[in-house]
């Protein structure tokens, strides 16, 4: 069933092109991708209240650019399936600016793992070029998202398919997973072993096995294009499976939030050292010019019909 070609399961509720104002107006009528738009532009004040919750108890760097990130990520997709239809914006470009919003949220949460979430075993390792092994890993997670974000970019060259699927998951969970590992390693051996372990280190395991399966459905829900492509047709305006993802997208983000915060709070309970930004830092802006670089190259994704739509 899931090697099926046929990759169009919505028949109705599309968009004309519409001018910059239709599109606005468009949040206020039903379309298929009217969940979509409100699912992302309702977790923005999410974002912002822990903004506020973050200031409020305490001024932390890492935790801020983290939160900021987070924002990117949800500002992206919103802008993204709300003006997908803007005709002086290609299809392709307006999702172009929802992967660059999940990579760059992706290097940020990178950076607070290293920094509040990774394993103590291997907060005394040594890494390669004379680096800690923490700074190690943040380097070659920032190379990561730069790829992925060029993958990501090149998938919208390709024909649907399956394949292109499963490439485009693969480019937007690459350094999702690459991060993870770490804290998939604290899970389980807070779950076998947590005796062994400081008083309120493992407090933040149940959060990240929420995180974890939140984020494991989410990308089935993704690739598997269930369930409208079992009922192509009868989940056009709700419960397809785009509408999972974002959902799920929102509620990893809460449980990973949530994580954090625990092991921010163990860090700071425990003296550990105050993170440098310069490295955070000097990852995203060479993220930045990896974004870039990859808008440069896939330009030809950018054109567009200026012609204003017809009524």
């Amino acid at each position: 069933l899931l090697r099926q070609n046929s990759t169009r399961h919505s028949y109705t509720g599309y968009r004309p092109r519409c001018t910059f104002a239709e599109c606005i107006n468009s949040l206020l009528w039903l379309h298929n991708e009217s969940f979509n738009c409100w699912s992302h532009i309702l977790g923005i004040p999410m974002v912002l209240l822990f903004f506020r919750e973050e200031l409020g108890f305490s001024f932390n760097p890492v935790m801020l650019l983290y939160l900021s990130t987070a924002l990117c990520f949800v500002l992206g997709s919103s802008f993204a399936h709300t003006f997908c239809c803007y005709y002086r914006l290609s299809h392709n470009a307006s999702f172009v600016v929802d992967y660059i919003g999940l990579t760059i949220f992706s290097c940020g949460a990178g950076i607070a793992y290293v920094n509040f979430s990774f394993p103590l075993e291997l907060r005394v390792k040594s890494g390669l070029f004379g680096l800690s092994f923490l700074d190690t890993y943040l380097v070659f997670l920032c190379l990561c998202s730069a790829m992925s974000i060029f993958l990501s970019v090149w998938t919208r060259t390709l024909r649907e398919s399956f394949l292109r699927s499963i490439l485009r998951v693969s480019a937007f969970a690459s350094p999702g997973f690459f991060m993870s590992l770490p804290v998939l390693y604290k899970l389980l051996a807070c779950s076998f072993d947590n005796n062994n372990y400081p008083a309120n280190y493992c407090d933040s395991t149940a959060l990240w096995s929420k995180q974890f399966i939140a984020s494991i459905t989410t990308i089935f829900f993704y690739v598997s294009r269930f369930p409208e492509r079992l009922c192509p047709g009868k989940f056009d305006y709700f419960g397809h499976s785009h509408n999972v993802f974002h959902v799920g997208g929102l509620l990893a983000l809460y449980y990973q939030k949530s994580a954090l915060s625990l092991d921010a709070r163990f860090a700071r309970s425990h003296q550990f050292s105050t993170p440098s930004m310069e490295l955070p830092v000097l990852c995203i802006s060479f993220l930045l010019l990896s974004i870039i670089s990859a808008c440069i190259y896939f330009r030809r994704l950018f054109v567009v019909n200026n012609s204003k739509p017809s009524h």
